[in-house]
């Protein structure tokens, strides 16, 4: 078998992968980038399920792992477990060091139980219209956030990292996007989907549209952001306010 290919399942919320195939250099991209589009739907838990089905052309491939951990840690910060079903991948994730930086189980009741370790969140998701109204119905949702989660310190530089990621999907995408609030140990995200494969561009602050402050505001503000594609062909832009304000 040459290549490599991910199969999911549905596990109470979490994602279990299980990665089928050979990992080398041609399939290393292929299998970071399909589990990092996994863990963009910001499911409970990702958890990647390593079996007999699974090989690798040495040990130092197994880097992938660390990689997405570390993409992941800013966004969505949800957990990732790794679960080394045989000898083999035991044998190779201890002496290739990744057990230090990557939570990793035997079974795949073991990794539920250490998914289930990780703090808890706090989650708002809000669809919203293609039209010039969606900006001030995100600011409504940030805003009540903000209270019920005792966040009045990071109000203002949050609703100025909403308003211009959801007024870029309005003005450029031109669809429906949906908005994702949530509060994790990295801090408080801000996250819009939309339907547009491209991915933002950093460019000047546009003086003649009200309220448009451009992206580099939010890279002042923000601890992190970015985009990461989506399997459907949309894209989620996203940001982290440290729960300690940048400014």
């Amino acid at each position: 078998m040459t290549g490599i290919s991910v199969r999911t399942a549905d596990l109470a919320g979490m994602v279990v992968a299980t990665p089928v195939g050979r990992l080398d250099v041609t399939s290393y991209p292929v299998l970071r980038d399909g589990l990092l589009k996994l863990a963009a739907e910001a499911p409970v838990a990702l958890l990647v399920r390593l079996g007999a089905d699974f090989r690798t052309a040495g040990a130092e491939m197994l880097s992938v792992f660390t990689t997405v951990c570390r993409k992941v840690s800013d966004w969505p910060d949800v957990p990732v477990v790794l679960i080394a079903e045989t000898e083999r991948h035991r044998h190779d994730l201890g002496r290739s060091g990744i057990t230090r930086s990557v939570a990793t189980a035997p079974d795949l009741i073991s990794a539920v139980e250490l998914a289930q370790e990780q703090p808890l969140r706090r989650f708002r998701k809000l669809t919203l219209p293609a039209t010039a109204v969606a900006p001030s119905v995100a600011r409504k949702v940030v805003r009540d956030v903000c209270v019920e989660w005792d966040l009045p310190h990071l109000l203002q530089d949050a609703l100025v990292v909403v308003t211009e990621l959801v007024g870029n999907a309005v003005r450029h995408a031109r669809t429906r996007s949906v908005l994702r609030v949530e509060l994790r140990r990295a801090g408080l995200t801000l996250a819009v989907t939309d339907g547009s494969p491209e991915p933002p561009v950093l460019g000047a602050p546009r003086q003649d549209l009200p309220g448009h402050r451009g992206l580099e505001l939010v890279d002042s503000i923000s601890r992190a952001w970015g985009s990461m594609p989506a399997f459907d062909g949309s894209k989620v832009v996203w940001a982290v306010l440290a729960l300690r304000p940048k400014r």
